[in-house]
């Protein structure tokens, strides 16, 4: 029996000409624990331990999560820190989300 011809395609090259989506993040309601990370996160570089000094808890990464399901697309790498015998997550949010945030604060929208 013979199959049916099919044209293969070469989908990745096509979806380099598809212009970037926009970065759009929603903001986390103000009483939650995605609010608390933002706000942390904007800082600087945040870590489980600096959560707990902070009294946040053992559930930062589910806050990173949540920052990352409302668009913020926040970063971690796993570094080795002093008194801790295996590496830790280290958080941080990347220049686009820092720039809007400003974006917005200049515009007094935040």
């Amino acid at each position: 029996m013979n199959r049916p011809r099919t044209r293969q395609s070469n989908g990745a090259a096509q979806l380099s000409l598809l212009p970037e989506p926009v970065f759009c993040p929603k903001s986390p309601n103000p009483n939650s624990a995605e609010f608390a990370a933002l706000v942390a996160l904007l800082e600087g570089e945040l870590t489980q331990v600096e959560w707990l000094k902070r009294g946040m808890g053992w559930r930062l990464a589910a806050a990173i999560k949540g920052l990352d399901y409302l668009g913020w697309e926040p970063e971690s790498i796993l570094l080795k820190r002093d008194g801790w015998p295996r590496p830790i997550a280290v958080y941080q949010l990347p220049v686009k989300s820092k720039r809007l945030v400003k974006q917005l604060q200049s515009r007094g929208a935040l």
